[in-house]
This record gives C-alpha cells, sequence and structure tokens, in this order.
C-alpha cells in the first residue's frame, strides 16, 4: 500500500512510538496503535490518520475491516463507503456477504476480545472459486475468514457423544475446548466399564 497524502492532517505530527505495529496471520492483518492504552475507535482513526480506513477499505486485496465506533460500538467496513454496525449485519451483511453464513458472529465474537486489535483487517475471499488472498506466504490462509479453513470439522468415535445438538453448530475455540473437556471425560469412563463377554453376545 502506498501512504497517500492526508489532507487536513497537518496539525498532526507522529511522535517517537506512535507509528501503528502491523502484524499478519494468514489472511488476517492486525493493526494496534500502542501509544493509546485504550482500542481505539473508528473516530479517533479518522482523526489522527483520516485517509488510513477508507484506504486499506477501498484497496482490492482487502475484505473488510473490522473497526470499535463510538456511535455504534463496532462497525464493519467495505468498499464504496460501506459501514455496517455490528448489531444490523444479521440483515445487511455488507462486505461480510461472500464469506457466508457464520461470518457476522464470528466478526462480533471477534470484537469482545479485550485485546483486539485496533485495525483487524480480513483479506479477498471469492466464493466462486475459493480464492483467499493471504498476507503471509504459505500454503494456507489460517488466521481470518473465507475459503475452506471457514468449514473446519471434528472427526470422532461413534462412542462419543455428538459435538452439539443436531441442527447447531461450534463457534469459537471455547466451544470447542468444553467438547473435547467432554469427550475426555467420556473416554476415561469407557476405560473403566468392563469389556462386553463377546461369548454371551454370540450366544
Amino acid at each position: 500500500l502506498r501512504r497517500p497524502v492526508e489532507e487536513g492532517a497537518e496539525h498532526y505530527r507522529p511522535t517517537r512510538g506512535s507509528e501503528p505495529v502491523v502484524l499478519a496471520s494468514g489472511n488476517l492483518g492486525l493493526v494496534s496503535f500502542p501509544d493509546v492504552p485504550h482500542r481505539m475507535t473508528k473516530e479517533e482513526i479518522d482523526a489522527r490518520h483520516p485517509a488510513l480506513l477508507p484506504t486499506l477499505a477501498n484497496h482490492p486485496g482487502i475484505g473488510f475491516l473490522l473497526v470499535r465506533s463510538e456511535r455504534h460500538g463496532g462497525v464493519v467496513l467495505g468498499a464504496y463507503g460501506a459501514e455496517i454496525p455490528l448489531d444490523e449485519l444479521d440483515d445487511n451483511p455488507g462486505p461480510l456477504a461472500p464469506f457466508g453464513p457464520g461470518a457476522a458472529d464470528v466478526v462480533r465474537r471477534t470484537h469482545t476480545f479485550p485485546h483486539t486489535a485496533d485495525i483487524m483487517v480480513n483479506s479477498f475471499h471469492d466464493p466462486a472459486d475459493g480464492e483467499v488472498l493471504a498476507f503471509e506466504e504459505q500454503i494456507g490462509s489460517h488466521g481470518g475468514l473465507g475459503g475452506a479453513q471457514s468449514r473446519p470439522f471434528l472427526l470422532s468415535p461413534l462412542v462419543l457423544s455428538a459435538p452439539v445438538p443436531e441442527g447447531t453448530e461450534l463457534t469459537g475455540a471455547e466451544q470447542v475446548h468444553h467438547v473435547l473437556r467432554r469427550w475426555l471425560a467420556e473416554a476415561d469412563e469407557s476405560d473403566t466399564r468392563p469389556l462386553p463377554d463377546h461369548r454371551e453376545r454370540a450366544a
């Protein structure tokens, strides 16, 4: 990305240590401003760097941004000025539409984390061919939404209980953790049960 000239930003002069920290995890980008003790809002970011969010949101390699908002609590930003409050994503997914069902829940869950980055950047995803533009030079694209990674599965023996009731889905590592702990307990119980007498069953 080229850094555009930010009109009206001449009153702001970055001080030492105020430069953002940018990290990448697969197709997820994280932008944080370490000189600010709290998670910055869209309004604060716009005041400091007026061109930053629009430039990122309109880049062809970017799918959407997640930022905190003073007015809406949290918003998803996309190309052409799209700005959807998190509580309206079910009716109007906006830039989340290509990422399929469940994307809004994942984004809202991420927004609740205490250490969510100031700007969460998810790369472009083409649902037609499954293409995901990763920020790292890797085969996979872990970290963000889009592609086959959005359809994980758990494989378990039939003797264990179903992960969740029929018609519901697992969302997030916390729920997966609870399922795995339950399965461990069930496996321990099965180890203490007497083995079936195959001779009696055959009879």
